[in-house]
């Protein structure tokens, strides 16, 4: 049929076949866009989600790593000492923070203290704990002498597995805080 019309028709209706080609063809691919739209669009909200509860907690931590940091050790030691005070508790040796300071007027350059227990054994003695780093072997060996040779600590343990390593020793040192005998 399409060669009983003349050369202009045939050129014409060939135009508008193809017209209606490139519009079925656009339709599709809006079409398929808004199939592939509408199948990415659970994980894409499930992602936002996933990256909104990080977000939360990485908040929760950065808030609570904060508040770990604004509470000083020194303010925790002097709140012990005031319930002590308050409890009137006659002791006879070093208060938490007068035997934290001796521990720390010991500490040689290379060892760093993470934690500190003190334990009211009785009214004449306490147990302590010291937890830390120490650079190397020497500068723990000095820690060690250094305590020893204060007349208030007596017992002071330090497991040969501390110097396992030699260097970036973890280390765990126990002993007792004892009032010294006045001769």
């Amino acid at each position: 049929m399409l060669h009983l019309l003349t050369e202009q028709q045939r050129d014409k209706v060939l135009k508008e076949y193809r017209m209606r080609l490139v519009t079925v063809i656009c339709g599709a691919i809006v079409f398929l866009s808004f199939v592939g739209l509408s199948l990415l669009m659970p994980s894409y909200l499930s992602f936002r989600g996933r990256v909104h509860s990080v977000e939360a907690g990485n908040l929760a931590k950065e808030s609570s790593i904060e508040s770990i940091k604004s509470q000083n050790f020194q303010e925790k030691i002097k709140l012990v000492d005031s319930n002590l005070e308050a409890l009137k508790i006659s002791i006879k040796i070093l208060s938490p923070r007068e035997s934290y300071e001796k521990i720390l007027n010991s500490l040689p350059s290379g060892i760093i203290l993470s934690r500190y227990t003190y334990s009211l054994i009785d009214d004449a003695s306490a147990s302590l704990s010291v937890d830390g780093v120490a650079v190397d072997r020497e500068s723990l060996v000095e820690f060690q002498n250094k305590l020893i040779t204060n007349p208030e600590f007596k017992g002071i343990d330090i497991p040969v597995s501390n110097f396992a390593k030699k260097k970036d020793l973890l280390f765990s040192i126990k002993f007792n805080l004892v009032k010294p005998v006045n001769k």
